[in-house]
């Protein structure tokens, strides 16, 4: 089995398992009457059911919460959140008295259901979300800083002080925190409708750039996709070609040797014959104009027969040139026999002729057969689309 009919035979059957389980899924539906909660510490869940009331079925969704915290293990969970709240506030910071970079202020604390409120007393130097406004700090501030852990109606307060420090080693980010800042202050005290940007950030001048584009990547980036679009497209078309063109000089070998046959059997040399071949393509060319590779290959045999090539070294040439077994087996046979002699040619060319009549019919079923599996796809999109006609008025009034 090809892969042609694979993909529609594996089609049919999953569209047929698919078409199948929906009508035992509309028909399914056992009656429920207990939902199992989820577990304590998890997020809620949202079920989906089908409400029976008054012989006809609604969608119902139902909202799942989670079971609640005994009173005990919420002042356990509310402690342990206290205990570690000022190692996650803290981030890179040593400690609450040397806050030099961004803290972590989150809403809710990591892992569980811990909700946090955060107060500060001033909000300058320290934002909600976390930012710390040290860039233009010359001396050490402190702010005061309470945190209310609330969980199902039991909170704990967490309060400290903290040491907002100046800069002292600008890092490369801090420098670019240091600009956006000066950039947005002077925005927000200024109206005019364009703006100066800073030609220094502590100390060191700094020049502004446009954004380089990068349209010169994306153009050879599609140069190169292209490039192989087409080699993968002219190799193909070159695959393509040779399968055409071994399969025309199989379907005319048959002929062939059965012309060689006829017209050695009635004593005409092997030469004579291959010529009065060619004449008889001539003929039929100049009526309908259609090329055959396999005679074509015997007109240049001819050519090199006629430049002085020798009749038994054209004879194999023509098979070499073929590349095709039943080809390379005609070129060795006339090849031989006019070595060794003609004796026994016409039975042997007789013989070869009965075999080559049979392949052409096996190739002759292989294209019929190919040519029902290229039927197959339409045919399955036919039957899935009459599926559907009658299936769909089935379930629509099942449902209503």
């Amino acid at each position: 089995m090809n892969y042609r009919k694979k993909l529609c035979l594996i089609a049919f059957i999953g569209s047929g398992l698919s078409i199948g389980c929906m009508i035992l899924d509309q028909n399914s539906g056992e009656e429920i009457r207990i939902l199992e909660r989820p577990e304590r510490g998890t997020d809620s869940v949202e079920k989906s059911l089908q409400l029976e009331l008054g012989g006809r079925r609604y969608p119902f969704t139902v909202m799942l919460q989670a079971m609640p915290y005994r009173e005990e293990e919420v002042q356990e969970l509310l402690s342990l959140a206290s205990e570690g709240l000022e190692e996650l506030f803290l981030m890179n910071n040593t400690d609450l008295s040397h806050i030099l970079t961004n803290v972590s202020m989150p809403s809710v604390y990591p892992n569980t259901q811990v909700d946090i409120q955060w107060y500060l007393d001033s909000w300058e130097l320290i934002e909600p979300d976390g930012t710390v406004r040290n860039e233009t700090l010359e001396n050490t501030e402190s702010v005061n800083i309470q945190a209310v852990l609330s969980m199902e109606n039991q909170t704990v307060t967490w309060e400290r002080e903290l040491k907002v420090c100046p800069l002292e080693n600008f890092s490369v980010e801090q420098k670019l925190q240091l600009l956006e800042y000066d950039i947005r202050m002077h925005q927000a005290e200024s109206d005019n409708s364009q703006i100066v940007l800073p030609t220094s950030v502590n100390g060191e001048v700094i020049s502004w750039h446009g954004e380089q584009e990068r349209r010169w990547i994306w153009l050879a980036g599609l140069t190169v996709l292209t490039l192989c679009a087409v080699a993968i497209g002219n190799r193909q078309d070159e695959e393509k070609e040779r399968k055409r063109w071994e399969r025309g000089m199989e379907l005319d070998y048959a002929e062939i040797v059965s012309r060689l046959s006829l017209y050695m059997g009635a004593g005409i040399s092997t030469r004579k014959a291959w010529e009065r071949i060619l004449e008889n393509y001539q003929k039929t060319k100049r009526q309908n104009t259609k090329c055959r590779p396999a005679y074509e290959e015997m007109r240049t045999t001819l050519y090199e027969m006629q430049s002085g090539i020798p009749e038994a070294l054209a004879y194999e040439r023509f098979g070499t040139r073929c590349r095709i077994p039943c080809y390379l087996k005609l070129g060795t046979l006339l090849s031989q026999n006019l070595r060794k002699g003609t004796k026994g040619l016409a039975f042997m060319l007789q013989e070869e002729s009965k075999e080559a009549f049979q392949d052409r019919k096996a190739l002759a079923k292989k294209l019929g057969e190919e040519c029902e599996s290229k039927l197959l796809l339409p045919m399955f999109l036919m039957l899935l689309t009459v599926l559907i006609m009658v299936m769909y008025p089935a379930v629509v009034s099942f449902q209503m």
